[in-house]
């Protein structure tokens, strides 16, 4: 008999390697499960993490939170995933019966989850239950040890012309940086604001920036980059490491509206490339949605390899 119940403290672990290997892309531990959990408590979202059992052993996880980069008080974004060797036995639809329950009673409006477009059950399963897929996502991944810097060389001279010099986060602590914190904030908050994403982008808090980013574990010091001209900040890139996996994951890189198309956000790539390459890890990956143009030509050009796309799948409660 299969029983759905809140997570229990013990299942952080067992949660955290269903996650994983429905999306082994996006690595996590059971602890930074509950820490990205305990942040929505302390910022005050609505969240929820759900676990399907048959006696003792987790079966399959289930979960809602939401987005501080998109935040709508009745609009949330969904986990959803059963362990490979129980699949096709109702777990999921047992998963998705107590989400569905929870999500109405908190009177949402809408919520999303992504599945891999080719994956067997996932867009057939969530088709039945009245989503619907409206944008993509592709993850991109370079393996650092194959990558040759040579042909770069040149538009790195032409950037460092342009008086461009790109710094870590850990130099910038290390020379004692006048309101580093606000000045990391400010920039985040300027080249963010162009990002394509499913949802409209909202203000990220100051509060929330040192909580998910500069106070997140995996934050890599020596690969948070920042490129400065004269003393003005106009790009970044930062990197984080999970525990769960040695690869590198993209969190952001932008550059302000005034440098663009100059080459800054290839030099920040190359310099991350760098960094991984430093740090010993196999590969860097990266998403960006489908009509996220410049920046899917930026990586291929530097050969980061696409993987099959990703659909943001969406549901409107109340509509049938």
């Amino acid at each position: 008999m299969i029983t759905v119940t809140p997570l229990a403290p013990r299942e952080w672990d067992a949660a955290a390697a269903i996650l994983t290997g429905a999306n082994p892309h996006e690595p996590l531990t059971g602890a930074e499960y509950r820490r990205q959990m305990q942040e929505q408590q302390d910022w005050g979202h609505g969240w929820a993490v759900l676990v399907a059992r048959a006696g003792a052993e987790v079966l399959g996880v289930a979960g809602y939170h939401q987005n501080p980069g998109s935040f709508h008080p009745r609009r949330y974004a969904l986990d959803l995933a059963v362990a490979p060797g129980v699949q096709g036995r109702g777990v999921g639809a047992a998963l998705w019966a107590a989400l569905d329950a929870g999500l109405r009673a908190r009177g949402a409006e809408s919520a999303r989850i992504l599945a891999r477009e080719d994956h067997p059950v996932a867009p057939g399963f969530l088709t039945r239950r009245g989503f619907r897929g409206d944008r993509r996502y592709f993850m991109s991944t370079l393996r650092v040890p194959d990558f040759d810097p040579a042909p770069y060389a040149a538009l790195e001279a032409r950037v460092r012309a342009r008086g461009v010099r790109i710094r870590s986060l850990a130099d910038l602590r290390a020379a004692g940086t006048p309101e580093l914190t606000s000045r990391l904030h400010a920039l985040m908050s300027d080249v963010r604001q162009d990002v394509p994403r499913a949802e409209p982008a909202t203000p990220l808090s100051r509060a929330v920036f040192e909580d998910a980013v500069l106070g997140d574990p995996g934050l890599l010091p020596d690969a948070y980059l920042i490129a400065e001209v004269d003393g003005t900040w106009v790009g970044q890139t930062a990197c984080f490491r999970s525990g769960a996996s040695p690869d590198l994951l993209t969190g952001l890189t932008g550059v302000t509206r005034p440098w663009r198309s100059q080459g800054v956000a290839t030099a920040l790539k190359l310099a991350a490339i760098r960094a991984a390459r430093t740090l010993g890890a196999p590969a860097i990956r990266t998403d960006n949605a489908t009509d996220n143009a410049p920046m899917l030509a930026i990586n291929d050009r530097l050969g980061f390899v696409r993987g099959p796309a990703s659909v943001s799948y969406v549901i409107h409660f109340g509509r049938g």
